[in-house]
């Protein structure tokens, strides 16, 4: 006897979830808790209720066909509808409560400092559900779970010394709590299931973030109704004004997530380098902050696109050795749609901050100059696409890579020398210089100086090396780095202690004989040479300093 197997699609068991959780809840409601608001707050939960079922059903059952769309009305995602809405709840709880300890000056004070306490505690929440500022917390799990318990017990301990008529919105708080609880804690941590449950067959894979989030906003409402009823039980004849407050709070709300979107706009003006770099479809780069530490290099982007292209756009940040050409660290990220408002459509263009912190690996090489290089990418087809630079006052490294800054991984600093060559005004010390007593003419004479700094640098130098013949008085001239490409005088820094040998083509033609042997530094940008002393402090004449005699033979 074959056994009958039932087909149902995962849309299917949400639809049959969703009634058999807001048909109980609402009745339930409807029955014991909206009869008993004021007037004013009992429409304003009929309403929140309502915005609620209009976008779980137009999630649910709205035919999308744009990404934008799609995005626009996902419960799985973020800065969206659905997250706006639960953002606007959660601050709407907390405004409400904050609101109630302002206006019911009869009550005792501990329920007055309980209602401000659990206010700022849903305001905060409504703020991270929008921002997400628990990415900023580490192990923040566990400080949710503590602040959710410390709600609780303080609603049991002022639920105690509560008249009767006030223990409907305490029992009401701690059931939403637990609706939401269940959601975030239970539903979240639920794998797909894409097997059939006996008879059941399932028509593709059953995931669990629409129950997830759905019971998050029905618990959150219920916690909406409990502050509204603790608000009619405080003000029992309210003025107009008082009556009108809690219409004013989803306003309010929206108008602060607007107010966010207006962030990296202040950023920009105040803390920001400027840049100007037009990608393809009109992506552009306005500013950047860099900051460059000892394990990672911090960064801003400042990008303004539309709100459709913001979608599936994507930023790398790669450490590119400037010698070597390859990429010590990097970081790929898509792009945060927090400063985005879907209220304004996808054609739409914000200007979005990006904070991206690219970790440098315990192997990356020290005392080389590493460059900081963006590059703008989506996904698409499977691939990853980068956008083409079409404008840009910022170096290029090729059509799609655009050069933020450079940085240097400094090393260990070893000791100093006690009587160094030349110490050079610029905090430059030339600590020794070790060159053979004899070379070939046409061949490569190897030098090895030993630098060291005292200073910040900021700007390039030249090192010159120049050999005076003792009869002739011709002269040979060699410039370069002083430490050569790897790290150029720009980048280096207080306390670094580095050497650099030196390999220099002699011209077959150098005459043979004997050479004196100098050395110095002069700044790139104007070639003017750099004073330095002795280690006695007296002067080098004309700011070059003798290393020794040289035979050419």
């Amino acid at each position: 006897m074959n056994s009958v197997e039932s087909v149902l699609s995962s849309d299917e068991i949400i639809r049959i979830f969703i009634f058999l959780l807001y048909v109980p809840v609402c009745v339930i409601s409807f029955w014991q808790l909206i009869p008993r608001l004021s007037r004013s707050a009992a429409r304003l939960a009929c309403l929140m209720l309502l915005a609620q079922l209009l976008v779980v059903a137009l999630s649910l059952e709205a035919t999308l066909t744009s990404q934008f769309d799609k995005w626009l009305w996902d419960f799985h995602e973020e800065w969206n509808i659905a997250a706006t809405l639960a953002s606007t709840q959660l601050g709407m709880v907390g405004g409400v409560a904050l609101a109630t300890a302002w206006l019911a000056r009869a009550s005792p004070a501990i329920v007055r400092f309980y209602l401000a306490g659990t206010g700022g505690v849903f305001v905060f929440l409504g703020l991270d559900e929008y921002l997400a500022l628990h990415e900023f917390i580490e192990a923040w799990e566990l400080y949710y779970i503590a602040l959710g318990a410390a709600v609780v017990a303080a609603t049991l301990v002022v639920a105690r010394r509560s008249t009767r008529t006030v223990w409907i919105w305490h029992c009401c708080l701690l059931f939403g709590l637990a609706l939401s609880a269940l959601g975030a804690m239970v539903f979240n941590a639920l794998p797909p299931i894409c097997d059939n449950l006996g008879s059941l067959r399932l028509d593709g894979c059953l995931q669990f973030y629409f129950q997830e989030e759905t019971l998050e906003l029905l618990g959150i409402w219920l916690a909406l109704v409990a502050m509204l009823g603790h608000f009619s039980e405080a003000v029992l004849t309210p003025r107009a004004r008082v009556r009108a407050l809690p219409y004013t709070l989803p306003v309010l709300w929206i108008l602060l997530l607007l107010l966010n979107s207006l962030v990296p706009r202040l950023e920009l003006r105040l803390i920001a380098q400027p840049a100007a770099v037009e990608f393809e479809s009109g992506l552009l780069l306005h500013g950047y902050t860099l900051e460059n530490l000892s394990e990672f290099s911090r960064l801003r982007l400042f990008v303004s696109a539309r709100q459709r292209e913001v979608l599936g756009l994507g930023y790398s940040i790669h450490l590119v050795d400037q010698v070597s050409g390859e990429s010590v660290a990097s970081l790929d990220e898509w792009a945060d749609r927090q400063h985005g408002f879907w209220l304004f459509g996808p054609n739409y263009s914000p200007l979005h901050g990006q904070w991206m912190e690219v970790q440098l690996p315990p192997e990356a090489p020290v005392n080389r100059a590493l460059s900081v290089v963006l590059t703008l990418w989506r996904k698409k087809g499977g691939q990853f696409k980068p956008y083409e630079v079409r404008a840009s006052d910022r170096q290029l490294v090729n059509d799609a890579q655009v050069l933020l800054g450079e940085r240097v991984v400094a090393a260990e600093a070893a000791a100093s020398r006690a009587a160094p060559l030349a110490e050079f005004d610029n905090g430059f010390i030339l600590e020794a210089a070790e060159l053979p007593e004899r070379a070939q003419a046409g061949e490569t004479l190897s030098i090895n100086f030993a630098w060291r700094s005292k200073a910040e640098s900021r700007e390039d130098h030249v090192q010159f090396l120049h050999l005076g013949h003792e009869e002739t008085g011709a002269w040979f001239v060699y410039d370069q780095p002083p430490l050569g490409p790897r790290l150029p005088a720009r980048l280096w820094y207080s306390g670094l202690a580095d050497s650099e040998t030196w390999r220099v083509p002699l011209p077959p033609e150098l005459a043979p004989g004997q050479y004196r042997v100098f050395t110095g530094i002069y700044r790139a940008r104007d070639r003017e040479r750099v004073a330095a002393s002795n280690s006695t402090g007296e002067r080098w004449l004309d700011a070059r300093v003798r290393l020794g005699m040289l035979i050419i033979e």
